[in-house]
């Protein structure tokens, strides 16, 4: 994106070029929420019309929050994201430097290496669920569970192989 945005819009300026650059997620991420404004809350339907026509109950938000908040799983959920994730990003804002530095790959060369960490997690994310679904029906919950917990246990040892 960076390339395209400096020989389009500002040629011989990488300054300029990397401030536009951040033009292209935010002008995606406003379209993405304009969106969500024409989406359904629930597969039956909008909360505020399930509400008044009776089929759904209208919830306490006070209710909802205390049992969201003392759910275990949620929580545990919530940490293993971070860490998952936490991970990801680090290798992610890392990896070009790593192959510029101690490979001696051209900038640009390093950059598209790295992107492709990010890309990975397009169909590595769907498989992750794909598993998690299939040991789901086939073991009920203890299934997801195992599911989550080979993925976290083969990524520790990846990262710690990885040095």
């Amino acid at each position: 994106v960076f390339l395209a945005v400096r020989d389009s819009f500002a040629p011989g300026d990488d300054d300029a070029a990397w401030r536009l650059c951040f033009w292209l997620p935010a002008l995606l991420h406003f379209g993405t929420g304009l969106a969500t404004l024409t989406g359904r809350d629930l597969p039956d339907g909008n909360v505020d019309e399930l509400e008044l026509s009776g089929a759904k109950q209208k919830s306490r938000s006070d209710v909802v929050l205390k049992v969201g908040f003392s759910n275990l799983n949620g929580w545990l959920l919530c940490v293993l994201y971070g860490m998952s994730f936490g991970v990801e990003l680090t290798v992610t804002n890392e990896a070009a430097t790593y192959f510029f530095e101690y490979h001696g790959l051209s900038v640009k060369l390093a950059g598209a290496l790295a992107s492709c960490f990010g890309l990975m997690n397009l169909f590595a994310r769907s498989l992750g669920g794909i598993a998690s679904d299939w040991l789901g029906k086939r073991f009920g919950m203890p299934g997801r569970i195992w599911s989550l917990w080979i993925s976290q246990a083969l990524e520790g040892v990846f990262c710690c192989l990885l040095g």
